[in-house]
Formats: C-alpha cells, structure tokens, sequence
C-alpha cells in the first residue's frame, strides 16, 4: 500500500546529506528505518504468520 515511502524518504535524506545538511538527513534516515521496521513488523505478523 505505501510500499514507497521508505524509498521516498531514503532518496529525501540522501538529497539533504548531498546538500550539506546532516542533522536533517540523520533525522530522515531515523524515519525510513522506523518505517522499515513497521512494515516489516507488520508483513511478517499478517502475511507470513510469524509471531514477534
């Protein structure tokens, strides 16, 4: 459903890092890995039957 978001915010930090700007592109990096990790909570609980 919103498979693209941590692409998207990948590709956000990477622009502010390219930009000089590595407090914001840290904080952004923070945001995909917590994306990442709820989508990968979610698929593995709903989708693959594993319990975390």
């Amino acid at each position: 459903m919103y498979m693209f978001l941590p692409f998207l915010t990948a590709l956000i930090g990477l622009v502010l890092v390219w930009f000089e700007k590595r407090l914001a592109g840290l904080i952004v990096l923070a945001i995909t890995i917590g994306i990442l990790l709820v989508w990968f909570r979610v698929h593995a609980t709903d989708h693959l039957n594993i319990s975390l």
